[in-house]
């Protein structure tokens, strides 16, 4: 009797697994059908082979099913999850663009036997990276290159020779004659994101091939420990070559001293709107006030702390029902959020709370 209980227990747990099983193959199908994904697209997002893929949805898969079957749940119900989140995804001329676009023309029209460099500076939030990207996808003499810290002379120079389609196997030396045969007689400007961990010999290895020999504008955008690296006393041992690299300088584009003056700076309110109202969503005037305060608040995440806050505001019913978000809802998400940043803005949270009536705090 045991043994019979045993194997109509294994019966039943089988049947459960191969109905979970033949759902979520039917859920993955119909994925797939809808928005295009291939198979081996899927695979590489779960982990697992394309074979395994084309087995699980054939019926045929002989492996750990629950497993899988759990993975595609998690999968499909994350992706569910990002389609629901309403997200602006215009890109917005605002600012922040405008200036690194002229600071970048500037740049170009003064390189000429020599190239020159110039210097986006800023914390994270201000959209710096988005605007790079965006002027290289509309100007097609421009290579992006967003640099990690993990990356020394070899891998960097690797990694711009990739981006422009050189021959990127070799030493450093190999790399850079590579590089300078290609870039000598092209119009070509180079973008390097993320610099802020640049070191002295690195930034000197960069203007004596990219912009002496290459003859090519030089832009590097980081926070303010790129600026503090080269501005350091070049009486120092080791720091000589700063002299030189600074006389190579354009203005630097200091983001984050703009964005803090008080005769309007980086964010307006009418940007503010252009950025944050979507989806049929408007703001209150006391809305735009909050998040231009955000904004201007040093290593608090600027805009990314206010997209995360405008879009999770998003899938809230009351805010959808009124059709508008006000400062109060904002401080309300915040705080139940416990958003990056939010550690930098208890004094303006209270500056903004003063101002507006005490009427109670709505949490979405």
């Amino acid at each position: 009797m045991e043994q019979d209980a045993r194997i109509v227990k294994e019966r039943i747990l089988m049947a459960a697994q191969h109905e979970k099983a033949s759902i979520a193959a039917h859920d993955l199908k119909e994925f797939i059908e809808k928005h295009g994904w291939t198979q081996a697209a899927v695979a590489m997002k779960l982990g697992v082979s394309n074979a395994v893929i084309s087995q699980f949805l054939k019926g045929k898969y002989k492996g750990n099913i629950n497993e899988l079957v759990n993975k595609i749940g998690h999968l499909l119900d994350s992706l569910e999850r990002r389609e629901r989140r309403v997200k602006n995804t215009v890109f917005v001329k605002t600012a922040v663009a405008k200036k690194i676009h002229a600071l970048i023309t500037q740049v170009d029209t003064f390189a000429g036997e020599e190239g020159k460099i110039g210097l986006i500076i800023g914390d994270s939030g201000h959209g710096k990276t988005r605007c790079l990207r965006e002027y290289a996808a509309a100007n097609h003499n421009t290579v992006y290159i967003q640099l990690d810290s993990t990356m020394n002379s070899t891998t960097m120079f690797n990694e711009i020779a990739e981006k422009l389609g050189v021959a990127e196997n070799g030493s450093l030396a190999v790399i850079t004659r590579r590089l300078i045969e290609y870039l000598q007689n092209k119009h070509i400007i180079v973008i390097l994101d993320e610099a802020s961990r640049l070191k002295i010999n690195q930034l000197d290895q960069l203007r004596q091939i990219i912009v002496i020999k290459c003859h090519c504008p030089l832009i590097l955008a980081g926070n303010a420990d790129l600026l503090k690296t080269i501005m350091q006393p070049t009486m120092r041992r080791g720091h000589e070559s700063l002299d030189q690299f600074i006389s190579r300088m354009m203005y630097p584009l200091i983001l984050d001293n703009l964005a803090s003056d008080k005769n309007g700076g980086l964010y307006t309110s009418e940007e503010i709107r252009k950025l944050y109202e979507y989806g049929g969503i408007r703001l209150t005037t006391d809305a735009v006030r909050t998040l231009q305060k955000i904004c201007k608040t040093p290593r608090s995440c600027r805009m990314h702390l206010c997209d995360l806050v405008i879009m999770a505001l998003h899938t809230d019913k009351m805010v959808n029902n009124l059709g508008q978000v006000d400062s109060e809802y904002i401080i309300a998400a915040i705080n139940e959020l416990n958003l990056p940043g939010k550690n930098r803005l208890p004094v303006i949270l209270k500056e903004i709370e003063a101002e507006e009536p005490k009427t109670a705090v709505r949490a979405g």
